[in-house]
């Protein structure tokens, strides 16, 4: 089972074989999700992501209800606006969302014991919690009340969406004992 402690200022993240191999798997997916447009800087000439990045170019909004819930519209009521936010702020988000997943990605490549510094697992949380958004997504959990429903009919689930939930509360356990850690360092430092 995998295990956060503290280690001086670093917080070290300790994994299973299967437990590393199943999120390097998960979080590649997401990086594939997150270029499924070809916002990667291989994809593009470097006129049209200079164009991107100044917000010149439309953006269209994604299909995926996944990629939607991590892109959302500002403003569901009013397409225009949503657009045209979209168009100023897109590429951004999602390069940042896709930063995210490189660090998580390079700290799971590192082996079994990864051992992070602040900045780093303020990267695993919020990539973390991009995975979980997704895996909600995928799960059909988009209230508080769909969650509940889920876990108390989990027999009724099909096989794939047991193993889905099992992973979600996997993230979120690794999540919350990050976040866990993470404040508790940051109260030890204030009390020196």
């Amino acid at each position: 089972m995998a295990a956060i402690d503290a280690r001086g200022d670093d917080v070290v993240l300790t994994l299973q074989d299967n437990e590393r191999s199943l999120m390097l798997t998960v979080f590649t997916d997401l990086a594939a999700l997150l270029a499924e447009d070809g916002d990667s800087d291989d994809d593009r000439p470097d006129s049209e992501n200079w164009e991107a990045r100044l917000g010149l170019v439309d953006r269209p909004r994604p299909v995926d209800p996944a990629l939607l819930r991590l892109l959302p519209d500002v403003d569901p009521d009013d397409e225009e606006r949503s657009a045209e936010f979209r168009r100023l702020t897109e590429f951004d988000l999602k390069q940042a969302k896709a930063h995210n997943v490189r660090i998580v990605l390079l700290g799971l490549s590192k082996g079994n014991d990864i051992s992070l510094t602040r900045d780093e697992v303020l990267a695993w949380m919020k990539g973390l919690n991009d995975l979980r958004l997704v895996l909600a997504v995928r799960l059909g959990i988009d209230t508080e009340e769909a969650q509940e429903e889920k876990y108390a009919h989990r027999e009724d689930l099909s096989e794939s969406e047991d193993l889905t939930l099992t992973l979600y509360d996997f993230l979120t356990w690794i999540q919350d004992r990050l976040t866990t850690t993470l404040l508790d360092q940051t109260q030890g430092d204030d009390e020196l």
